[in-house]
This record gives C-alpha cells, structure tokens and sequence, in this order.
C-alpha cells in the first residue's frame, strides 16, 4: 500500500475512525489526539499488514487500544449527547448513539470490533472473520451473543 492509497482510506473513514474514538475516551479532544496518534501508528508499522484487504480492521485495532490508553490515563468522562454538536466531521447521530449504546455494554474488544465491522462498516460476517482472522464460528458467537445483550437495552429501537 502506498502512501495516497493509506490517505485515501484513513480519509474515508475519519469520521468513522473519530466516533469510534469518541466511544472509548469520551471526549471530543481526546477522540482527535486518539484519531492522530493511530493514523500516525498505522503509518509507521504498515510494513506489518499482511493483507491490504484487512486494512479496516487493522487500524479499527491500533485505534482502539490507542483511544484505551489514553482512556485510562486522562478518566475524562462526558455526555455523548452534549458533544454531538461539537463533532468536526459531521457525524451520523446514529453512529454516535451506536458507539454510546456499544460502550456501555462492557463488550470485549473483539466483540466491539465484529459490531463495529457488522455495523458501521457494512461486512458480513464471513469478511468479518477473513478480516480478523478468526474462526467464522467465533464470530458468528460473539455476534449472536452481543445481540442477545444488546436486545435489553434501552435505547435501541
């Protein structure tokens, strides 16, 4: 992958990128400073990725345990629905309210990670699984299970 060809995708996903970033650190700066310190990891070791193909989750990956470090150092806590004027990108409420709702759950990281490919970035679940190297059954598992959990929450429709 090239240099234009890294951009182009960090650029079409950034907003996907900053809410789910939003989701773990709950705060619109944080969320920034975890976007660009990923997008910045990514670039650094992509002589790491093995397969371009699974470039989404990767980076939905370095994103997500750089957005849990910094969670941990700075325990900013904010209400998703007061920042959600203060998104830079333009974000789908929905997306937002996805996140929210998925981070309260608890769900393991790679659960999150199997929603978040389901969800925001439309795969099946057998790209799910080539993506993240993981049994199809594994993900079929962890899948069915978080919609078992998440059919009790209040807020979804």
């Amino acid at each position: 992958m090239d240099k234009q060809e890294f951009a182009r995708r960090v650029q079409d996903r950034r907003k996907d990128l900053y809410i789910a970033a939003l989701s773990v650190v709950r705060n619109t700066e944080d969320a920034k400073d975890a976007v660009s310190e990923a997008v910045a990891s990514a670039w650094e070791n992509l002589y790491r990725l093995r397969d371009d193909n699974k470039f989404d989750a990767w980076l939905l990956k370095i994103l997500y345990n750089v957005s849990k470090d910094m969670y941990k150092k700075s325990r900013a806590y904010a209400d998703l629905s007061e920042l959600a004027g203060a998104f830079e990108y333009d974000a789908d409420l929905e997306n937002v309210e996805f996140f929210d709702i998925i981070s309260r759950c608890g769900f393991d990281k790679k659960t999150v990670t199997i929603l978040v490919l389901r969800f925001v970035y439309c795969y099946s679940l057998d790209e799910a699984a080539d993506r993240l190297d993981l049994p199809l059954s594994t993900v079929k598992s962890k899948y069915y299970k978080a919609l078992k959990k998440l059919s009790g929450v209040e807020g979804l429709k």
